[in-house]
């Protein structure tokens, strides 16, 4: 708890003393809007039409590479406000901050959906994505043992549970964190001293 407070007191501290750029700021919220409110919809769209749909691995991968090119373009267009120049900070702040905004768009419909309003729907899920990995184990040729293993391991984990979602959601931040530092690093630009001192 002391833990948490502390590097709390330190993000506050440091966005009092070094506020986000407005820029920065606006991109990053508009893009993780745009990314979250496309994810919620197919999610709806799927829960009322046929939850096999959120188990299918192809959506999976689509809707990944959608998000990160939200992203990207969430730090090309700050970039473009500021002149055609960022900096490693601003590029990287304005990609995770977008991406937290479209994770917690999703992560508390996921709650409010799978925890509140149809708890069913949860397990029926989480039997789907068990059924879905032992095919494509089998289609890889895995053998018995490590198939039981592995659906022991699954059946033990909710995925869809308050637990389960709170730990995706932190782990992304972590995936896309590491994502967003070669991102950053690609398109940082930064404002040539010449151009600083007529600023100043």
């Amino acid at each position: 708890m002391l833990f948490r407070e502390g590097i709390l007191a330190i993000f506050v501290r440091n966005q009092s003393e070094h506020p986000m750029n407005e820029h920065v700021k606006s991109q990053a919220i508009r893009f993780g809007s745009i990314a979250g409110g496309l994810a919620l919809a197919y999610t709806l769209m799927a829960y009322l039409v046929d939850l096999t749909l959120m188990t299918n691995p192809w959506v999976g991968i689509l809707f990944w590479v959608v998000t990160l090119i939200l992203l990207i373009i969430a730090v090309s267009r700050a970039k473009a406000a500021m002149g055609g120049f960022i900096s490693f900070k601003e590029a990287f702040s304005t990609f995770i901050v977008a991406y937290v905004i479209y994770a917690l768009i999703t992560t508390a419909f996921s709650m409010l959906l799978f925890n509140v309003v149809d708890t069913a729907a949860a397990a029926e899920l989480q039997e789907m994505i068990i059924e879905s990995s032992v095919g494509m184990m089998e289609s890889f040729g895995a053998g018995e043992e490590q198939i039981e293993q592995s659906v022991e391991a699954m059946e033990s984990q909710n995925s869809f549970g308050v637990m389960g979602l709170l730990q995706s959601f932190f782990w992304g931040i972590v995936g896309y964190a590491v994502i967003g530092l070669i991102v950053a690093a690609f398109m940082k630009k930064n404002k040539p001293d010449f151009l600083e001192e007529e600023v100043s």
